[in-house]
C-alpha cells in the first residue's frame, strides 16, 4: 500500500508534509543525522525531522 505519511519540516516543526513512499526518490541524511533531505521524483526537496532509518521505518521501507 502507498499510504501518505506525515513528516515535520526541519525549519519549522509546525509545518507538516504528507508524502507516500512512491513519491520519494532518495533519502539523504543530514551531517548531524537528526534530519534528512527527501528528494522527490517531482524534483521537489524537503528537509524533515528524522534519521534515514526512522523515515524508512515510517514509510515501511526495509
Amino acid at each position: 500500500m502507498n499510504i501518505p505519511t506525515i513528516f515535520q519540516s526541519k525549519d519549522d516543526d509546525s509545518v507538516e508534509i504528507s508524502l507516500s513512499k512512491s513519491e520519494i526518490q532518495e533519502i539523504i541524511p543530514d551531517a548531524d543525522f537528526r534530519f534528512s533531505l527527501l528528494i522527490l521524483k517531482s524534483g521537489d526537496k524537503h528537509f524533515v525531522i528524522g534519521t534515514e532509518s526512522e523515515i524508512k521505518e515510517k514509510l515501511g521501507i526495509r
